[in-house]
């Protein structure tokens, strides 16, 4: 029975919160715009601390300036929407350029991979293998990486990305990371199978070392209902990149299905340490405190979703559970907040 209450929670507030990361905000409401994201190296993932990024105009001129923190991220505030450019630089790394368009909304959560020059010694990284690798890629396929990663999660626009990562696979057919970041294009387009081949090609030619792939062909399997297969290798990219907020998120939500709540927790808090402009790790802390019937950290959760996603129709119906919670625990603190209304 408490399987039972626990699944039903899972799927109200899964139908609470069902809505894409990107948002539509229309300029009378909302005159500014935002722009957050993490910085990590392209050859192993690790994120990269005190890296440089600065935020130009669509000519060039430097309008902010950031610097990454411990966990590699940077933020830009108070942003006027419109178009601009990303440059980030970090010591030992080759710098990179993205554009950015903020006409319409906020960018959160956006990735930067920066190369690792080759001539370079890079903490954390496998020492004389990976400069070969390095010097076996053809430059015409990293720069294919490159164009395509800018389109999947700048340009939002994975049917071009998928042309970048595919060419860039027929110029170098061991080039693990694209099938990875093709993997990712078939998800945006809404093609898990297409996803599970690519992400398994990408653990296959990187003999399970590539952590991003480990964790995102174990979190399909997870979906799937393939829970041995799915964790070991979700808990072999954690092994290797424990910084990973999908991998910390995954985690999250296999703990809870399972009844492990602090475990659960502990993931999920771990996950919006990560990344906290992602909205989705606070509908998982919501659905865990929701479970605990720890109400007043279900508002503190519901909270720092709506600072992220306060206008669509999740949003809204967000704050209605909100306003129900913190009702009733003022009328009641031993009161239940019920999720049907």
């Amino acid at each position: 029975m408490a399987r039972i209450h626990l699944i039903r929670g899972v799927l109200f507030l899964a139908v609470l919160f069902s809505v894409a990361h990107s948002k539509l905000l229309r300029a009378s409401d909302s005159p500014v715009v935002a722009v957050t994201g993490t910085i990590s190296s392209d050859a192993n993932n690790a994120r990269i601390v005190n890296a440089d990024a600065a935020l130009c105009d669509a000519g060039g001129a430097v309008l902010q300036q950031s610097t990454a923190d411990d966990s590699g991220q940077f933020s830009f505030q108070g942003l006027r929407p419109g178009r601009y450019i990303l440059k980030v630089q970090a010591n030992g790394f080759q710098s990179t350029e993205l554009p950015l368009d903020l006409s319409y909304a906020s960018q959160h959560g956006l990735s930067v991979r920066l190369r690792p020059m080759r001539n370079s010694d890079q903490p954390h990284s496998d020492g004389m293998t990976v400069s070969v690798r390095e010097l076996a890629i053809p430059d015409g396929a990293r720069e294919l990486l490159d164009s395509g990663k800018r389109k999947l999660y700048s340009e939002k626009n994975g049917e071009a990305a998928l042309r970048d990562f595919q060419s860039a696979i027929k110029t170098s057919p061991n080039f693990y990371e694209a099938y990875y970041l093709a993997g990712m294009a078939y998800l945006s387009l809404q093609n898990s199978a297409e996803a599970e081949k690519h992400f398994r090609k990408s653990v296959d030619l990187s003999q399970k070392k590539y952590a991003d792939a480990n964790i995102a062909l174990g979190s399909l399997l997870l979906q799937r209902g393939e829970d041995r297969s799915g964790e070991d290798l979700l808990r072999q990219g954690l092994a290797s990149n424990p910084h990973s907020w999908p991998g910390q998120f995954a985690l999250g939500e296999l703990e809870l299905t399972r009844g492990h709540v602090q475990p659960a927790l502990a993931a999920a808090q771990q996950a919006a340490e990560l990344a906290p402009a992602q909205p989705v790790v606070y509908r998982l802390l919501a659905i865990i405190h929701l479970r605990q019937k720890n109400y007043s950290a279900l508002l503190t959760d519901l909270d720092a979703y709506l600072q992220l996603d306060p206008d669509s129709p999740a949003g809204l119906r967000a704050k209605e559970l909100r306003a129900q919670a913190e009702k009733q625990l003022l009328t009641s603190p031993g009161a239940t907040v019920s999720a049907n209304k």
